[in-house]
């Protein structure tokens, strides 16, 4: 998807729609069978697997307290699924447009300006991981919780200082309060179809509050 309007608009209404109901979640699922390029999101396959494998084991255990795990588990997979795809797809400097579209070019420059600067860090912080990966992989030493989480918690680190840098480079730099940019956008045919998916999938969400409507208004007619 090219546009990254519909791209941000169509995440929005399918992560809303797969927390609002079970029947949405399946919904944005089959969306996103349809209209991602699955291969080039799960990649990373190690990251990926990881979250996953969080979230069942989350699933299992609401699924043993309160029943509620598998709707739980399907929710969530399904809006890191989305949140993945939304990634993947990012190009740099379309945030930017994205925000002075949306905001102008004070408070929407100041919004893209701050989502542009946290993908670059989400970028290097992958970038980084999988530099680790090699090292140990060429070491011969084994990737497990015990070597990755002190290594995760020095990315970290290391993204917040260089963050705090950024802002002081800009500060130096006589960066105020936002910027001119005229935004350009590119679509393609398909981007509008997903678009419309979208906000069906959506529509498909709220059906079950309907039909809750429907009987509520059908045993107060009973009563008439």
């Amino acid at each position: 998807m090219q546009d990254v309007r519909i791209r941000v608009g169509a995440s929005a209404l399918l992560c809303y729609a797969a927390f609002l109901t079970l029947y949405g979640a399946i919904a944005a699922l089959l969306w996103w069978v349809l209209f991602t390029p699955r291969l080039r999101i799960i990649h990373r396959v190690r990251p990926v697997i990881g979250m996953i494998s969080m979230i069942g084991i989350l699933s299992v255990i609401l699924q043993a307290v309160s029943g509620s795990g598998i709707s739980y588990g399907i929710r969530m997979i399904t809006i890191l699924l989305i949140g993945l795809w939304l990634a993947a797809d990012y190009q740099p400097g379309e945030f930017l447009h994205f925000g002075v579209w949306l905001g102008g070019d004070r408070t929407g420059f100041e919004f893209g300006l701050v989502a542009e600067m946290t993908m670059q860090s989400l970028l290097t912080l992958l970038a980084d991981l999988d530099h680790i990966y090699m090292a140990l992989n060429l070491k011969g030493i084994p990737v497990t919780v015990k070597n990755i989480v002190p290594t995760a918690t020095l990315l970290i680190h290391k993204e917040l200082a260089r963050a705090k840098d950024n802002a002081e480079l800009l500060a130096v730099r006589g960066y105020h309060h936002g910027g001119t940019l005229k935004p350009v956008f590119v679509y393609e045919n398909m981007d509008i179809f997903a678009g419309l998916g979208a906000v069906l999938v959506l529509g498909i969400a709220f059906l079950p509050f309907v039909n809750f409507l429907y009987f509520d208004i059908e045993v107060f007619r009973g009563l008439l």
